[in-house]
């Protein structure tokens, strides 16, 4: 049973179930380096998934079902305590980028103005330049940190009413300017007493680099 997501464009594309069985090579850039990197990552099976009334709700209305869906689940702990954050996978994602959700915590315009709804965390928008956006080379980890530096960034703009970093602009908007300098660095083990990558402000060693 194949259902149809809405990319960032606006189009419609067709859903491709279990596309993991045909696409190992994108499957092994997602998992290979980040999950013996991270022990929070872990697959969610698709009773998981059933269960969960927000995963549930977006899957649903598109005609997917729980057992042709591709999603990992990990943690991120800071100031807010400790959140369950979702990467889904609908499609392969060399062709359409994850739907990242926050499962815990405040949610939709009370969390910030950077959520789709209520949960699905807006980590970059339609016309960011490439090395602005996460690729499949990046990996699960790489994708998490995006995802706990977000939720790190709700937090300080609840206490603050700032948000810390440059805010994307959401709705119609001209193209973000090309800028090299922008690009994720390479993926690197830091110290075991150095800040940990995810950006909890914890020590890499007490944190995601255990």
């Amino acid at each position: 049973m194949a259902g149809t997501v809405e990319n960032q464009t606006g189009s419609r594309l067709r859903s491709r179930p279990r596309w993991r069985d045909e696409h190992p090579d994108q499957l092994r850039l997602l998992e290979e380096l980040s999950l013996p990197r991270d022990r929070t990552i872990r697959r969610l099976d698709p009773d998981e998934i059933e269960r969960n009334r927000d995963l549930r709700g977006f899957i649903e209305p598109i005609g997917v079902r729980p057992e042709d869906v591709l999603a990992y689940l990990a943690l991120a702990d800071g100031p807010f305590g400790r959140y369950r954050l979702v990467a889904m996978f609908i499609l392969p994602p060399n062709d359409h980028p994850p739907i990242v959700f926050c499962l815990d915590g405040p949610r939709g315009p009370a969390a910030s103005e950077h959520r789709i709804g209520e949960t699905q965390l807006c980590l970059s928008y339609k016309d960011d330049p490439p090395e602005r956006r996460w690729k499949t080379k990046d990996g699960l980890l790489r994708l998490f940190d995006l995802a706990r530096r977000h939720v790190t960034g709700e937090y300080i703009w609840r206490a603050t009413g700032r948000w810390p970093v440059e805010e994307a602009p959401h709705g119609e908007t001209a193209p973000a300017p090309r800028d090299p300098s922008l690009a994720l660095p390479r993926l690197q083990r830091p110290g075991r007493n150095e800040p940990c990558t995810c950006g909890s402000g914890r020590k890499a060693k007490s944190c995601c680099w255990q």
